[in-house]
């Protein structure tokens, strides 16, 4: 069983317009609305894929039903802490003429102390038996500094993928989780340096891994992604293919790379199939995440190349 944290969860608003224009009115040409947040895209990626998945989280009271439901229709296990207040709706706005999405995101509810301690009670008795736990995502309002680490630590012996920036991101690493997964723009940020080059990129992932990290997957965008750990470094380029929207690609890489670690056993698979996932999620619109199909496409198109 693959388990995902969403302290977060969110109704991801998608609208296309013809072209955004802040300070005037902009037509919407189309509309759609999916459930999702982090970590429940990287359960519904893992579950698309074939692997038993399940995410725990905490949600508003107002909407917490929708997320109930979603996860349904996906057959994804859940175990979800009502909360006061509502799930947050993050809003994309995709400019047709090709200048980018503008993303309105929400805070969400407010925790209580109260609701953090339920919600580690319902964590921990939920991922026990987990192969693998992914924790993920914005964390909302209330929530203080540090609160990933205290999560890796309270759950004991079961491997943690961590994915996150800034301060939990290094703070977390603390709790010397299985597994981290920044982007360069967060691995850049969160180590106050500039990665000019790919030995930047190395010798900064390497930092993690001096500290107890056993393994670093590093999202480069459109030049690829890069795996440092004990075992070695990796490099695979980008696959070629048309891109639609980059929501969700590190997400969906994430659950690509349980599937390489379930299925294979191995880290340089599961990188493979980790960058697989991510290149499958662009080919798709807004929020709609991955298409197994698709995954399946490109997987030999993969070139995992040593460093």
């Amino acid at each position: 069983m693959i388990t995902t944290i969403c302290l977060n969860p969110a109704l991801d608003k998608t609208v296309e317009v013809d072209s955004f224009t802040p300070g005037h009115v902009n037509r919407i040409r189309t509309s759609r609305t999916d459930v999702g947040g982090k970590g429940v895209n990287v359960a519904v990626v893992a579950r698309r894929l074939g692997m038993d998945a399940q995410v725990i989280g905490c949600a508003g009271m107002d909407g917490i039903d929708r997320v109930r439901a979603a996860m349904d229709a996906e057959n994804v296990a859940h175990a979800f802490l009502a909360v006061g207040g509502a799930v947050r709706v993050n809003t994309k706005v995709v400019s047709l003429d090709g200048s980018g999405v503008t993303e309105l995101n929400e805070p969400g509810p407010t925790l209580t102390g109260d609701d953090l301690a339920a919600f580690f009670a319902l964590a921990k008795e939920n991922a026990q038996g987990s192969s693998h736990v992914v924790i993920t995502g914005s964390l909302p309002p209330g929530c203080p500094a540090g609160t990933y680490r205290e999560l890796i630590r309270a759950l004991g012996d079961v491997p943690c993928i961590l994915d996150v920036g800034g301060m939990e991101l290094t703070l977390g690493t603390d709790a010397m989780p299985f597994l981290i997964k920044p982007n360069h723009h967060e691995l850049a940020a969160t180590l106050g340096v500039t990665l000019y080059t790919m030995a930047d990129i190395r010798r900064a992932a390497m930092t993690f891994v001096d500290r107890g990290v056993a393994h670093v997957v590093v999202s480069l965008g459109k030049d690829g992604a890069m795996y440092v750990g004990r075992e070695g470094a990796y490099y695979a380029p980008e696959i070629p293919v048309e891109v639609h929207s980059t929501v969700g690609a590190g997400d969906a890489m994430v659950g690509g790379l349980l599937y390489g670690l379930v299925r294979y056993g191995s880290m340089r698979e599961a990188f493979r199939c980790g960058c697989a996932a991510g290149t499958a999620s662009v080919m798709t619109e807004g929020t709609q995440l991955i298409v197994p199909d698709d995954f399946m496409h490109l997987l030999p198109q993969v070139q995992v190349q040593d460093l």
